[in-house]
């Protein structure tokens, strides 16, 4: 297994895992975290993102023990749906944010500069003369226009690669090239949220393809770009608030007297993945 967690959170609380999307890191979820850790045990995994979505979603369940909230922004969204397929044991409920649903979804994917990188040659020489500057720029269609790229989405790319971008992309046009979200969605009864950004240049916004789920809910947020954690981390954090309390029943355990003390920064990792 290649995969790590920063454990946050209650211990014996309804437990929620967070799931980073493409180039990313668990760091995406820095402003989430302190605004749910009151109320769930969480993890935050990081994972290598260099293997399949069902390899990935496999390293993710690696870290659970009971029924969770699975949380998945843009490419996590697809490995938390990965998770729900081959795990389904280990899923009380999905909320998927910015997810692309089909190829075809996947604005940014088709752009000559996101499909340069994976020429060889071409594309390494291309990502090697980038500055980080350069690099921020290209991000800019992850956040709304009037948001700022934060310094640590141009370090985790920067730290991911190239090699690591190519194939994790390419990961998920295999996944969705085999069945779209909807069509996966459809055969999965686990209750399911949909949250899109009205000004996401990354993934266009569904019209009617998730009409006929009725275990899904589909929102479209108002002002936001494809990264919700960041862009509206309220609105974020009391989607996910609303969702443990409406699955308590299933995953609350009385952690007891004397062991309802916040933790942070605990670590927890699997074979050979860093542990973060």
């Amino acid at each position: 297994m290649n995969a790590g967690a920063l454990i946050a959170g209650i211990p014996g609380a309804p437990t929620v895992m967070l799931i980073h999307g493409l180039a990313s890191s668990y760091r995406v979820w820095d402003k989430v975290v302190p605004k749910i850790e009151t109320e769930a045990n969480i993890v935050a995994a990081q994972l290598e993102s260099d293997h399949s979505i069902e390899r990935d979603a496999d390293d993710a369940a690696a870290l659970l023990r009971s029924p969770t909230v699975i949380v998945g922004h843009s490419r996590g969204g697809l490995v938390a749906t990965a998770l729900a397929e081959r795990h389904p044991a280990l899923v009380s409920a999905l909320l998927l944010l910015c997810p692309p649903w089909s190829q075809a979804s996947r604005l940014s994917a088709r752009t000559p500069s996101e499909r340069v990188l994976a020429v060889p040659g071409v594309g390494e020489l291309m990502w090697a003369m980038a500055s980080p500057e350069r690099q921020r720029a290209a991000q800019q269609s992850a956040f709304g226009p009037s948001v700022t790229v934060p310094d640590q989405f141009v370090a985790d790319l920067r730290a991911r690669g190239r090699r690591n971008f190519v194939r994790s992309t390419r990961a998920i046009d295999t996944y969705l090239g085999a069945r779209t979200l909807a069509d996966r969605l459809t055969s999965l009864p686990v209750p399911t949220e949909l949250v899109f950004g009205e000004l996401d240049a990354r993934v266009a916004s569904p019209a009617s393809e998730f009409a006929e789920l009725r275990h899904a809910t589909v929102r479209t947020l108002r002002g936001v770009g494809h990264t919700p954690p960041w862009e509206a981390p309220d609105v974020v954090a009391d989607v996910i608030g609303r969702t443990l309390r409406s699955t308590t029943a299933a995953t609350a355990t009385d952690p007891g007297p004397g062991r309802r003390t916040p933790r942070r920064g605990r670590r927890r990792s699997g074979g050979s993945g860093d542990v973060v």
